[in-house]
């Protein structure tokens, strides 16, 4: 066996990170763009936020990484452009458990930090969501931006059954949503963002 330098671990984590990246470009190529744009929209958001370089650090690596789990979902279902049957949404669900296992894998300092915000990205701030059901602030804050800004890329973004949404109507199914699936504060704090940042819409 080979004996390794400490100096290796950096090098060593960063190429796991990659590995993801490719595997999850290989799996399927919209998820993995998606991922990108959502973790641009997730690190600006925390920053507007005012939270400290760690978190905006782990949430943007969360965000990029929030579909990981989705490598696990057969293709018949992942790649079905239509709507699910109940057993298939079920199946559809274990994408965010599986994210969380396949991040705690890389062996990073904060991969249980990371990991617990991919777990709890479907979570909403009413409790209706999965997999834990957890409600408000019990819910990561991190996780609570992935949730928004998640749902503003996938609804904004061309997909296989349907082009993308004008972006005043998806900001209005935004603000219905908002105490539900999403935190107001922080849908405000997005509104504002894009009001100061409009590149990013």
């Amino acid at each position: 066996m080979t004996d390794h330098s400490p100096h290796d671990a950096p090098a060593a984590l960063a190429c796991s990170i990659d590995a993801l990246s490719v595997s999850l470009q290989l799996r399927d190529a919209y998820t993995r763009h998606h991922c990108d744009r959502v973790g641009l929209l997730a690190r600006s958001l925390a920053r507007h936020c005012s939270l400290d370089p760690a978190q905006c650090d782990q949430i943007e690596l969360a965000a990029c990484f929030h579909d990981i789990g989705k490598i696990g979902i057969p293709d018949d279902i992942l790649l079905n452009p239509g709507r699910h049957d109940h057993a298939e949404q079920a199946i559809m669900r274990q994408h965010p458990e599986h994210g969380e296992r396949i991040f705690l894998a890389t062996g990073r300092a904060d991969a249980a930090d990371v990991a617990r915000l991919i777990r709890a990205h479907h979570e909403a701030f009413d409790g209706s969501g999965y997999p834990d059901g957890l409600r408000g602030e019990s819910i990561p804050l991190g996780a609570r931006i992935l949730t928004l800004v998640d749902a503003w890329d996938a609804m904004t973004s061309d997909r296989p059954y349907r082009g993308a949404m004008e972006r005043g109507r998806v900001m209005r199914i935004l603000d219905e949503a908002s105490g539900g699936m999403i935190d107001a504060y922080l849908l405000g704090a997005f509104q504002d963002l894009l009001r100061r940042e409009p590149a990013l819409a």
